[in-house]
């Protein structure tokens, strides 16, 4: 009872955030395995068509997420938040039309439908990155200081709720080919965020602001660089970016390679959307229990363990014909990975006076970011060349977390250095 007293009243926000994660994790998995399994079915070089897909994603939420956080503070948190809900619904509804348009005529029209989508997810994938910065900004305004420590645990466990079920859900719409009636579940979730959303602005007496910000897209561009210079002059930003970039060509590499792995190697579609479950359970827990663990090991030996884990478990992924297995491995690569993120995080805050934190981190971001998206012509080039073979895409990903143990061993010396707070 005491848990639910300190969440009464915040029922309706938790709601709203299970709803918005849900449709975005559903949509974007339902779309990719209708791209896979349906429009490119049989196309040649479908993989390009992935590549382009995913790359254009990537670029749109780098280019978007250095300016949303101004943006949504200049035009209001609120209106920011209820926008950004209604065009993804929007974008949502064109996407079922073409699905619609596609089934009597996929491969004639292959070509035009996919850049049809892949523009449609370019701007929901905006509309996204929108959205996070706004809504947690109006969640700040509307929440007790007292309460807010609280508040934002319940948001993460129910946005973590809504990662979960949304690609299970699409899985499912893949092995049934159910496209239309599951991105409607999308559709839907976005109008009742929308209505929730409006219903605590109305509760909570919060009005409209219009905030008028003096930042330009010049000076967000001069920001940007003095970040540039405050990271490349730190020791520990250097010290900590080749692990970042080669991890972020390793993610780039699975995300491609995942979904063709488990529809022409296993051939098991629900699955993929298992595993996407798995590992969003595998971060949550991890998260849960990682500041545990950096009270009691060392940031290097923590470093060093969570890669080695993740070449085990990748390696073991690849080689694994059972859908059931390779989820379970799933959990245990998420798990890994996530175990080093919350000190690799406070790392990142403690290494430079706080006023440049925002700077610094927008540079970091946007920078590994941008690697990860070019990097996948390259792995499209490689799945191209092993003969669309996805496993070995997969060891190829485990092969670079194997180099950066390697990486740890040879820096040991310098990464023991480090503390953690």
């Amino acid at each position: 009872m005491n848990f639910l007293n300190h969440f009464r009243g915040y029922y309706r926000l938790a709601a709203s955030d299970f709803l918005s994660n849900y449709a975005t994790t559903v949509a974007a998995t339902t779309i990719k395995l209708w791209l896979v399994n349906s429009l490119l079915a049989g196309v040649q070089e479908s993989s390009k068509y992935l590549t382009i897909y995913l790359m254009l994603s990537a670029i749109s939420e780098l280019i978007t997420g250095l300016f949303s956080g101004t943006v949504a503070e200049h035009y209001g948190v609120l209106h920011t938040t209820i926008s950004v809900c209604l065009l993804r619904m929007g974008a949502g509804i064109g996407v079922i039309v073409v699905i619609v348009w596609s089934q009597p005529s996929a491969h004639t029209y292959a070509n035009l439908l996919f850049w049809i989508v892949s523009l449609l997810v370019m701007f929901t994938t905006a509309c996204d990155t929108f959205y996070f910065p706004a809504i947690s900004s109006f969640v700040n305004r509307i929440t007790e200081s007292k309460k807010l420590t609280r508040v934002l645990s319940l948001l993460r466990f129910s946005s973590l709720m809504g990662t979960l079920i949304g690609p299970a859900v699409a899985g499912l719409a893949g092995s049934t080919q159910l496209y239309i009636p599951i991105l409607l579940t999308e559709t839907l979730a976005l109008l009742l965020t929308v209505v929730l959303i409006w219903r605590i602005s109305k509760t909570t007496g919060y009005r409209h602001i219009y905030e008028n910000t003096s930042s330009t897209l010049p000076e967000l561009f001069t920001n940007w660089c003095q970040g540039i210079k405050t990271f490349t002059a730190n020791r520990t930003y250097r010290l900590l970016f080749p692990f970042a970039v080669v991890e972020a060509v390793a993610n780039s590499g699975l995300g491609f390679a995942i979904i063709f792995y488990f529809t022409t190697q296993l051939h098991d579609i629900q699955s993929y959307g298992w595993y996407l479950s798995a590992l969003s359970a595998g971060y949550a827990i991890s998260y849960l229990i990682a500041p545990q663990c950096s009270h009691i090991f060392s940031f290097a030996q923590l470093l060093t363990a969570s890669h080695i884990l993740i070449t085990v478990c990748l390696c073991s992924l690849a080689v694994t014909r059972i859908g059931v297995i390779a989820v379970f491995w799933g959990f245990l690569f998420a798990f890994s990975q996530a175990i080093i993120s919350p000190a690799f995080q406070s790392i990142f805050i403690q290494s430079v006076d706080q006023s440049l934190v925002a700077q610094v981190m927008s540079v970091f971001i946007s920078v590994v970011a941008a690697i990860g998206a070019i990097s996948y012509p390259a792995w499209d080039w490689m799945y191209t060349v092993t003969g669309n073979n996805a496993t070995v895409l997969v060891i190829c990903a485990s092969g670079l977390h194997g180099f950066l143990v390697l990486l740890c061993a040879f820096l040991y010396p310098q990464l023991k250095s480090i503390r953690t707070a």
